[in-house]
C-alpha cells in the first residue's frame, strides 16, 4: 500500500503538480484503496493537522520576515557582513554566507533568504568576475541556514508533530547552523584562492562601526525571540507575534522604508504563503494518518531492524532515507509525514527527540538545493539566469561538506543538545 501511494506521489511531483495537491491526491487515493475508511475522516485529519495554537507562529514569523525584507534590512545586513568578512579573498562569497546567517535569525525561511540576498549579491558577484555557477551555488546552499538558526518555521512544525519544546529546538539549531556556515566558508576559501577571486576594498573603521550599529537593531530580533522563550516570559507563538510587531516598528520608525500603504500588499503575500504552507501541512497530516493506521511506522521499524540492530548503521540508513525524501518532497510536508514514522525508531535507539528534530531539519534542508524539487536552487538559478544542470557541478563541493556536518551532528549529540541542556533544562 505505502509503495503504491509513494509511486502516485512521485508521479504527480514529476509532472509538476504542486506539492500540497500531490500529497492530497495521494492521500485520497490511499483512503479510496483502503476502502473501509470514510473520506470524511481525511477531512477531519486535515483540520486536526492545522488546528494548533502553536502553528499560529508560522504566519507570524512569515509576517516578521516580510516586514524585515521590505523595511530596508537586506542592504544593511549585507553591509554589516562586508564589514566583517568583505576584506577576505572572494569577499562577496563570504558576505553571501554571513548575510544568510543574519537573515536566518530574522526570517526563518530559506526561500526568503535566497530571493532577498541572492537578488542583490548574485548580480554583484557576476559583475565582479565571479563565475555565474559559483555565485548561484553559494547562494542556494548558504540560504539553507535559514531553517537551522532560529526562528525556524520547519522546527515549529516538527515541534507540533513531535510534541517537543520549540524553544529547545531553536537552541539546538544554532551550533549546527554555525557549523554549516563554517564548512561553506572553508570550501569557499579553497575555490576563491584557486580561481583568484577579488578582494573587496577595505572600508574605514568609522564606516564599519556605522554598519555594525545600523545592523544591530535587526539582529536583536533573535535575542528577543530566544530570550523571551528561554526566560519563560512568552511562548514560541507569542514570540512570533512580538517579532512581527518589533519588525514592523523597526521598518516603519527606524529604517523608515515601510509605509502604511504597503500593509495590504504585505498581508496579501503573507496570506497566500500561509495558505500554501497550511494546505501542505493539512494534506501531509492526512497522508501521515493513513500511514499510521496501516502500520507503516512499525513496518519500517521492523524492516530497518531486520537489516541491522547496530545503532550507528540504523542512523546512517535513516539519514540516507531522509536525504532521498528531501530530493522530491518539500521540507514541511516531509516533516509532517516522516516524524511519526521515524521518531519511534530513533527514540528506541536512545536518541533525544530534540536532537532528532534538528538532525531531521538539517537533513531535509539539503534537499532545498538538490533537484528535482530544490526550491532554493530554483530561486537562485532564476535570479542568476542559468540552468540547474549548469550549476550542479558547482554545488557538489558544498553538498559534500554539508553531508559531513550532518553526520557530525548526528553522531555527536552534544553539538545539538549542549545549548538546550544548558539553558532550558
Amino acid at each position: 500500500m505505502a509503495v503504491v501511494i509513494f509511486i502516485v506521489l512521485l508521479v504527480l511531483l514529476a509532472i509538476n503538480v504542486p506539492i500540497a495537491v500531490s500529497t492530497g491526491v495521494a492521500a485520497i487515493f490511499g483512503f479510496a484503496v483502503v476502502g473501509d475508511i470514510d473520506l470524511s475522516v481525511m477531512v477531519q485529519r486535515m483540520l486536526m493537522g492545522v488546528n494548533s495554537f502553536t502553528l499560529i507562529a508560522v504566519p507570524l514569523f512569515i509576517l516578521a520576515g516580510r516586514f524585515m525584507q521590505l523595511g530596508g534590512i537586506t542592504n544593511d545586513l549585507i553591509n554589516l557582513s562586508k564589514s566583517l568578512v568583505g576584506f577576505l579573498r572572494g569577499g562577496l562569497a563570504y558576505v553571501n554566507i554571513v548575510s544568510s546567517m543574519f537573515f536566518a535569525g530574522i526570517t526563518g525561511s530559506a526561500a526568503s533568504d535566497s530571493s532577498s540576498v541572492g537578488s542583490i549579491l548574485i548580480p554583484a558577484m557576476v559583475k565582479k568576475g565571479y563565475h555565474r555557477d559559483f555565485s548561484v551555488a553559494i547562494t542556494a546552499t548558504s540560504s539553507t541556514i535559514g531553517v537551522m538558526i532560529p526562528p525556524s518555521i520547519p522546527m515549529v512544525i516538527y515541534g507540533v508533530a513531535a510534541g517537543v519544546s520549540i524553544g529547545q529546538l531553536f537552541l539546538g539549531g544554532i551550533i549546527p547552523g554555525v557549523l554549516v556556515a563554517i564548512a561553506l566558508m572553508a570550501v569557499t576559501a579553497v575555490i576563491a584562492k584557486k580561481r583568484g577571486y577579488p578582494v573587496e576594498q577595505r572600508i574605514s573603521v568609522k564606516e564599519a562601526g556605522l554598519n555594525i550599529l545600523r545592523g544591530i537593531p535587526a539582529l536583536l530580533t533573535i535575542l528577543i525571540i530566544l530570550g523571551g522563550i528561554i526566560s519563560g516570559i512568552f511562548t514560541a507563538t507569542e514570540a512570533a507575534g512580538i517579532a512581527a510587531l518589533y519588525s514592523f516598528l523597526l521598518g516603519f520608525f527606524y529604517y523608515k522604508e515601510l509605509q502604511i500603504k504597503d500593509l495590504p500588499k504585505i498581508m496579501l503575500d503573507v496570506s497566500i504563503t500561509t495558505g500554501m504552507v497550511a494546505l501542505m501541512i493539512a494534506t501531509a497530516s492526512a497522508l501521515g494518518y493513513l500511514f499510521a493506521i496501516q502500520g507503516i511506522p512499525q513496518m519500517i521499524a521492523e524492516g530497518l531492524l531486520s537489516v541491522t540492530e547496530n545503532p550507528f548503521l540504523l542512523l546512517l540508513m535513516i539519514t540516507a532515507l531522509l536525504l532521498f525524501v528531501g530530493t522530491f518532497l518539500d521540507l514541511s510536508p516531509a516533516v509532517i509525514i516522516f516524524t511519526p514514522i521515524l521518531l519511534p525508531v530513533v527514540t528506541s535507539l536512545g536518541m533525544d527527540p530534540v536532537h532528532f528534530g534538528v538532525v531531521m531539519v538539517v537533513n531535509l534542508a539539503i534537499g532545498l538545493f538538490t533537484p528535482p524539487v530544490g526550491v532554493c536552487l530554483f530561486v537562485a538559478c532564476a535570479i542568476g539566469e542559468i540552468s540547474i544542470t549548469e550549476v550542479i557541478r558547482a554545488v557538489l563541493p558544498y553538498f559534500t561538506v554539508m553531508i559531513c556536518v550532518l553526520l557530525l551532528i548526528t553522531y555527536v549529540p552534544q553539538l545539538v543538545m549542549f545549548l538546550p541542556e544548558w539553558l532550558m533544562r
